[in-house]
């Protein structure tokens, strides 16, 4: 152990009889464990929701998204050969109409796909219906709710961009709710039903093929990479990773996960004006002790060093005991689910907490940047110390 070091450590939170400076340690040492904590778990709670609402996305949406191909069939070929490509889906969709139960409708785009994939390819939580004549149509919980529809019911489609003459009324497709889905999260189950393709080429007159391809990628594939691969193979194509599709979205979670840490940081920010004090009162009631060392040939680098371990030993007591409490409780969130939420409101039946290496590097920068900070601004109070002066200043 270092001379500064060892004298620091004697010198901890004042010694023995320290009144004033103990006291103003230890609320410095919980606030800094508290505020690390605070950080810890709602970095935690953001982390978790926002990887629920991609796994909601992604598995409504699938990983990538291309358009603007000539040749479908080809690209079909070439994409499934790229590795990491689960399997493509192609996919035609146009604003639409829905006509329900006596005059009730709705606007919504309808996306014709090949029914058979449809459960396959795309993780929709689905309440199905028995098989029918009919084409069969999956609608969204929240569109069934609006248009008074439930499994089995029977209602038509149109596409009013499609009618093809000046007169009439555009062809409309007597169908039946096949099942509903839901998927709770942005606003997917009032915005999007699924229909044949038959159905699809029937209303939209005015298509001549695929207006794009969901594609599905391998659990552990990289999905920007991939995305790249595809961009490079179709360079006129418009190739969009889910994070494109949604970077509204997730620009407005990163803003709040920036936010919660900054309105958090204000806690460690209070916690070490407490540490500011504690040092400069330990350097008042050690004040002939530092005067004795500076006559003794003690350098005054070396007295800085003193009270910045004084912090650094304070700090680190705060901070460490603050993030592992904050790891220990998102631990035992994730592994019992000891908090419990409404899952028709929140998708999840429990808190979800997912935490970071880099969350946590964040953290820690935040928090020991600013301890040392605060024990840079004491140890300048040492600094103007007189030796002679403390030495025969009486306690």
């Amino acid at each position: 152990m270092s001379f500064s070091r060892k004298i620091a450590k004697r010198f901890m939170l004042g010694g023995k009889g320290a009144g004033p400076s103990r006291l103003t340690g230890w609320i410095a040492i919980i606030g800094l464990a508290v505020g690390c904590m605070a950080m810890v778990l709602s970095i935690a709670v953001l982390n978790g929701f926002e990887s629920r609402v991609v796994n909601k996305i992604v598995g409504f949406e699938g990983d990538i998204r291309v358009s603007g191909v000539d040749s479908w069939d080809k690209a079909k070929i070439d994409i499934e050969s790229v590795v990491g490509v689960k399997t493509t889906l192609t996919f035609q969709e146009r604003k639409g109409l829905i006509l329900g139960r006596g005059d009730t409708q709705r606007m919504v785009v309808l996306k014709a796909v090949d029914p058979d994939l449809i459960e396959d390819f795309y993780t929709l939580n689905m309440l199905e219906g028995e098989p029918s004549e009919l084409p069969m149509v999956y609608l969204g919980e929240m569109t069934a709710r609006r248009l008074n529809l439930n499994v089995g019911d029977g209602f038509r489609i149109m596409s009013p961009i499609d009618h093809g003459s000046t007169w009439g009324m555009p062809r409309q497709i007597q169908c039946v709710v096949g099942g509903i889905f839901s998927v709770q999260v942005l606003d997917l189950d009032d915005k999007i039903a699924f229909i044949p393709e038959a159905v699809g080429r029937q209303l939209f007159i005015r298509k001549q093929g695929p207006d794009g391809m969901d594609i599905r990628l391998n659990e552990n594939a990289d999905v920007n990479a991939v995305a790249s691969t595809i961009q490079n193979m179709y360079p006129h194509a418009k190739v969009e990773t889910w994070g494109d599709l949604h970077a509204e979205l997730f620009g407005a979670m990163k803003f709040e996960r920036i936010g919660a840490l900054a309105v958090l940081s204000l806690i460690i920010v209070v916690a070490c004006f407490n540490l500011v004090t504690t040092l400069v009162l330990v350097i008042a009631q050690k004040v002939r002790e530092f005067g004795i060392l500076q006559v003794m040939g003690t350098p005054r680098e070396m007295v800085r060093s003193i009270v910045m371990n004084q912090g650094a030993m304070i700090g680190g007591m705060g901070i460490g005991a603050g993030v592992l409490i904050g790891l220990l409780l998102t631990a035992i969130q994730n592994g019992f689910g000891i908090i419990k939420l409404p899952e028709d409101i929140y998708f999840t039946p429990y808190l979800p907490m997912d935490i970071f290496l880099s969350d946590v590097v964040t953290i820690l920068a935040i928090s020991v940047g600013m301890v040392l900070v605060s024990s840079m601004a004491a140890a300048r109070r040492a600094l103007v110390i007189s030796p002679l002066e403390a030495v025969y200043l009486e306690k």
